[in-house]
């Protein structure tokens, strides 16, 4: 029996890691090149994956608006097929009695019809036809000759079938008016059961423009009406002259076909080339498909700013990476050379002690000397790796902190702002905004000087930190002016904050320059607001109001606190 060994072929395991070990040796920047790669590699991975999954949640978010669009007409349509059908078997039980009775009475019938049809302003006509196909009864019949729709579909499956019920046939062009119709009809039973004609309604094609133009779908947004066979019945906004074309994408068929009652898919419309995200329905019992589609390029405008946004800040997050390994392996450059440098002195001491053996006393020396520089070399490698640590915590701490303040930077301040509003959006609770404005701070560095005037921001800033809550946001807006979110606040409770730090300011002379005062423009962002700018702009609206009424002065958007410090 062989043996394992002879079976199964010997594996280095070691072998990777020699080969990487090899590789390093030669390449001492190998390693820091193989984890920079690993990071960026995590950092796109991540932004990839973000922007995939808030894609998919923009996708069915979509896709639920749509269907509850399509599922409401659906609702609406039905409901006016429901009373057309109502009617045509009231008009079919008229015409038994009278039948019944024993003759047609062409004006009662005719009466009974007018009747009907003003129940019904969504048709155009209500009309009787003869078991040859000849209209007898209704409104806008020519004088002169009856019109026959013998050769029409729905004639002919009344005619042959007793057992049809509702029949919706078109769309087709009416032979009295002209225009694009969907007729729905009955047969007529004589009491013994024989075919006595049909009575039908005509459905302008046109009416459904009423129907779907209450959509809201945006610009390039679309509702269409087709028959189970696929023929355009109507479409919003604009039909394209395509009245009856049964041309659909192939994504719609295949869609159908897997699922008949509803379903979704995105596909480009062939009538205008734009692709949407659509959502179908048919109509409940009748041979009709609701079809609602929003246009990909507008609900997807979000996302793509996202995706910008994600992209950049990657892109910066590489740099950072990158510039900072390129850093590390210079600094490791130079320490390598450095050593490299006392080994070649070594090298030598070494060979002159050989060739030399009367200077073992003086080389003895050099040798404390060398342990010492070593020594020496061991702390600035330490310090410098210390210096490059500390380095790296000031970069992260310069790229979110105002250098002057040392509170949050305008770049810090935008990021929380907007994902506040998001929150409020997701939970329902507001959040307040505070625009503050250093009063005459102009005067001040024209009288006092820029240095001066650094340290009056400096003095407001503290102050302010101290009279904001452990919840609340604070960081320099640009220049002499700063913004304070304040979560889950209401105005009235803003106001009181402002005016604490309107009086902790006033209250505070600074040395060298005296007393300094603050305007504060309050507001508090509401559900129905687009984006985060709204609130924003409302708060600098309160700020410009309390400069115009004097400074030192608190105003929301209820009244101004007038200062009386």
């Amino acid at each position: 029996m062989p043996e394992l060994g002879e079976i199964v072929p010997k594996i280095n395991f070691f072998q990777p890691l020699r080969l990487a070990h090899a590789l390093a040796h030669r390449w001492p920047w190998f390693w820091y090149v193989v984890i920079a790669t690993t990071v960026s590699c995590l950092v796109v991975n991540l932004a990839a994956l973000a922007l995939t999954q808030e894609k998919q949640r923009y996708h069915e978010r979509t896709t639920e608006a749509t269907q509850s669009i399509a599922r409401l007409l659906d609702q609406q349509i039905a409901s006016v097929f429901d009373k057309v059908d109502l009617a045509l078997q009231n008009v079919h039980q008229i015409y038994i009695d009278q039948v019944l009775a024993g003759r047609l009475d062409a004006a009662s019938l005719n009466a009974s019809l007018r009747r009907e049809e003003a129940l019904l302003p969504e048709i155009s006509a209500l009309r009787i036809a003869d078991p040859n196909g000849a209209i007898r009864f209704g409104s806008e019949l020519p004088q002169e000759s009856f019109v026959s729709i013998g050769d029409r579909e729905y004639f002919s499956l009344a005619r042959d079938n007793p057992q049809t019920k509702l029949i919706v046939s078109g769309p087709i062009r009416s032979r009295i008016t002209q225009k694009w119709i969907l007729v729905l009809a009955r047969r007529l039973d004589t009491p013994e059961g024989r075919f006595a004609g049909v009575v039908y309604a005509n459905l302008p094609c046109d009416y459904f423009d009423r129907v779907l133009a209450v959509t809201s779908l945006g610009r390039n947004g679309a509702a269409t009406i087709r028959m189970a066979d696929m023929s355009l019945v109507y479409r919003y906004p604009d039909t394209k002259n395509a009245l009856g074309d049964k041309t659909v994408s192939p994504q719609l068929r295949e869609t159908i076909n897997r699922s008949p009652s509803m379903g979704g898919y995105i596909a480009v419309t062939r009538l205008d080339g734009i692709e949407r995200s659509n959502a179908y329905r048919r109509v409940a019992n009748y041979p009709l498909y609701v079809i609602v589609g929003q246009s990909t390029r507008e609900f997807l405008g979000g996302w793509r700013q996202n995706m910008a946004m994600t992209l950049t800040l990657a892109g910066m997050l590489l740099s950072v990476i990158w510039l900072a390994t390129l850093l590390v392996m210079r600094v490791q450059s130079r320490l390598r050379e450095d050593i490299a440098q006392r080994i070649r002195i070594g090298s030598a001491l070494e060979l002159a002690i050989a060739e030399r053996g009367e200077l073992l006393n003086e080389l003895a020396r050099k040798n404390e000397a060398l342990a010492h520089t070593n020594q020496t070399l061991e702390q600035k490698v330490a310090e410098r790796t210390a210096a490059l640590r500390e380095a790296n915590m000031a970069l992260e701490m310069l790229a979110r902190r105002d250098a002057l303040t040392q509170l949050n930077n305008r770049r810090s301040v935008d990021e929380r702002l907007h994902d506040e509003f998001l929150r409020m959006k997701r939970t329902g609770i507001c959040y307040a905004l505070l625009l503050i404005d250093v009063d005459h701070f102009k005067e001040v560095n024209d009288r006092f000087g820029h240095e001066q005037g650094d340290h009056v921001l400096q003095h407001i800033a503290r102050l302010m930190v101290y009279s904001c809550r452990a919840t609340d946001f604070l960081g320099r807006f640009g220049g002499e002016e700063f913004l304070v979110i304040l979560p889950g606040t209401s105005v009235d409770r803003a106001t009181f904050v402002a005016d604490k730090m309107r009086i902790s300011v006033a209250e505070s002379p600074i040395p060298g320059v005296g007393r300094v005062t603050i305007s504060i423009g309050v507001a508090c962002a509401l559900g129905e607001d687009i984006d985060e700018m709204y609130a924003l702009r409302r708060a600098d609206q309160n700020l410009y109001r309390a400069k115009g009424n004097g400074r030192n002065q608190v105003v929301d958007d209820i009244a101004p606190i007038v200062g009386v410090v």
